[in-house]
């Protein structure tokens, strides 16, 4: 009877050890699952200072990091999940569609982040408002804002039109005034520059042209490199028509970068009419050219 009882007691442990390994098998295959906290962000708000221009914007996406690591890029307005609680500092990155291009998203490197403490509890959703302005070191070559009687563009001797002010409010922006292009078929091309040559910074360095618009026809934005021998056009985007007015962010820095035997640019701005149109209307507004100090 006593080796019975001793087998007995053997076997129990042994199916106690078995049953232990199943249950922490199962918690291994299924691990239990951490309750994520929520951020919601509607939209970024910026502002800009009277010698800044505008305060017109296109900020579409949140680069969000929390307590210094990357918790991911979301298009506004957003909610996410956070596998995080308690006093967290979340920072926020304001994102553009560089060139105006859908697929290509990125920090605009012009505007500062955002950053603040909150406290994230599980399975609730923490609101924020992140508000941005622009960098410090900026230099702002050109703010067109086509307020005053002096306009910082013209025509080339290419140029069958030229760019004028209208008062027109379905043409105006904001303010006004806005500037405006017709190309007809007896002014069938548009040929306009900045009235100064920039010394843009190059080595990588960041040069952004930004504007409002909406046109009936393509427009081609670039500029044009001054070597000293030559003046050579360098188109960068296409403007796309459309019938709403539209912010854009323009990165001039790898042609700039590229033109390492030019000494300063022009920005540019082009229009041919095409055969299929009598006329065509391009309407522009708060145009600045912005570099690194």
């Amino acid at each position: 009877m006593r080796f019975g009882f001793q087998h007995y007691h053997m076997r129990l442990l042994f199916y106690s050890l078995i049953l232990a390994i199943a249950l922490s098998a199962c918690n291994w295959i299924n691990p239990s699952e951490e309750i994520p906290s929520y951020v919601r962000i509607d939209s970024i708000s910026f502002s800009a200072t009277g010698t800044q221009g505008t305060a017109s914007q296109s900020i579409v996406d949140a680069w969000v990091y929390i307590d210094g690591e990357n918790a991911g890029v979301y298009e506004l307005p957003c909610t996410f999940p956070v596998l995080k609680t308690g006093n967290c500092r979340i920072q926020v990155f304001p994102g553009i569609k560089l060139d105006g291009i859908s697929a290509t998203r990125a920090i605009y490197p012009f505007m500062k982040s955002w950053e603040g403490n909150f406290d994230l509890l599980e399975n609730s959703i923490t609101i924020i408002s992140p508000a941005v302005t622009y960098a410090g070191n900026l230099e702002f070559e050109v703010i067109e804002d086509f307020e005053s009687g002096g306009i910082t563009f013209s025509e080339t001797v290419y140029s069958d039109t030229i760019l004028m002010r209208s008062s027109d409010p379905g043409e105006v922006f904001e303010g006004g005034y806005s500037g405006k292009i017709v190309v007809d078929t007896d002014h069938p091309l548009a040929d306009v520059k900045s009235n100064d040559a920039f010394l843009l910074p190059q080595g990588g360095a960041y040069n952004f042209l930004e504007l409002n618009f909406k046109t009936d026809v393509a427009v081609g934005v670039g500029v044009i490199a001054n070597d000293g021998t030559q003046s050579v056009y360098h188109p960068v985007v296409g403007l796309n028509p459309t019938t709403t007015w539209k912010k854009i962010y323009i990165n001039l820095s790898p042609v700039v970068s590229r033109e390492t035997s030019s000494y300063s640019f022009y920005v540019f701005f082009r229009i041919n009419l095409p055969d299929d149109m009598s006329v065509a209307t391009f309407s522009v507004d708060n145009i600045k050219l912005i570099h690194v100090q």
